[in-house]
């Protein structure tokens, strides 16, 4: 199995010299990183970033993570009210063009902010956006179908074929997403949490190890299901802090992942390598009912 550690880089000022700090751990493991930037980011950091990228270019993976950082999959209630056609074309495509222009990268890939339940499935607007800006690949699927809750379910990657897009993949992140283990005094809570063969913190993490722990438990759960890859979604802005300056979780977490035979590698060439051997895609999942506008959330807990 593959193992891909992603970050969303989505906060002016701070994600990018964190992001020094975690390419250097990376970089003592001989692991690529995938990361998803928003294009307001690159708006006010993109020379700082570029100017990190250009010196060890190989290691990374820039893909987007919308222009403004805005929702732009539609989860009543708590996403309302949905975006128009016309905002997520223009987020879309803003923010893959910037990535393009300022980091000269060829942005294959597009993450939206938090994610949902089997990513993009009945989502047209969004798909049609994709592929109008170019983009080849998505990694959406960050939360369970059932509800849109954490932790992310063990999916493997598939084709919106089914919605007409044979021209996009889906590319699932599993697990806990970090920033959802930890407090960071904003009045964090837990997510909604279902039976589910990840292990659950007793409480919100607060050391390296502890932290390692929960992404230990996504690993061995990835092994075991046979995943042609296991997708980490993690943030610098909540990976690098003062309980963690020098990215100690990343630095176990890659480590276990060599010492149980994993290879490293990125969100892009897991893509090109599905394409090339689509023995490795599963049958997309059916649509969540939580896409409909007039869904009654109250379902999930009759």
């Amino acid at each position: 199995m593959r193992v891909v550690l992603t970050y969303d880089t989505e906060n002016i000022g701070e994600c990018v010299p964190k992001l020094r700090t975690i390419v250097g751990v990376h970089r003592r493991f001989e692991a690529p990183l995938t990361i998803f930037v928003t294009g307001r980011v690159v708006y006010h950091d993109g020379a700082e970033l570029r100017r990190l990228i250009d010196e060890t270019p190989e290691f990374w993976d820039v893909n987007s993570h919308t222009y403004s950082h805005s929702r732009l999959i539609c989860k009543p209630p708590w996403s309302l009210p949905v975006p128009s056609p016309q905002f997520i074309y223009d987020e879309t495509l803003r923010g893959v063009q910037i990535v393009r222009d300022v980091l000269d990268r060829p942005c294959r890939g597009f993450r939206p902010r938090s994610g949902a339940g089997a990513g993009f499935r009945g989502c047209p607007e969004n798909l049609n956006a994709l592929r109008s800006a170019g983009v080849t690949w998505t990694s959406a699927y960050l939360k369970s179908v059932f509800g849109d809750s954490l932790p992310c379910d063990l999916s493997g990657p598939f084709s919106y074929a089914p919605d007409g897009f044979d021209d996009i993949l889906e590319l699932p992140g599993h697990g806990w997403q970090d920033c959802g283990v930890k407090d960071f005094g904003r009045g964090t809570q837990y997510a909604v949490r279902w039976p589910s063969p990840f292990v659950y913190p007793s409480r919100l993490v607060e050391t390296p190890q502890e932290e390692f722990e929960v992404h230990r438990g996504t690993l061995e759960a990835a092994l075991a299901a046979d995943l042609p890859f296991c997708c980490f979604v993690m943030h610098p802005w909540t990976m690098i802090r003062r309980q963690d300056l020098e990215g100690r979780a990343i630095e176990l977490l890659l480590d276990h992942a060599k010492r149980r035979g994993c290879e490293f590698s990125t969100l892009d060439a897991e893509a090109q390598r599905c394409r090339e051997n689509p023995q490795l895609l599963i049958p997309a999942p059916p649509v969540p009912p939580q896409r409909v506008v007039s869904y009654d959330v109250g379902r999930l807990f009759a």
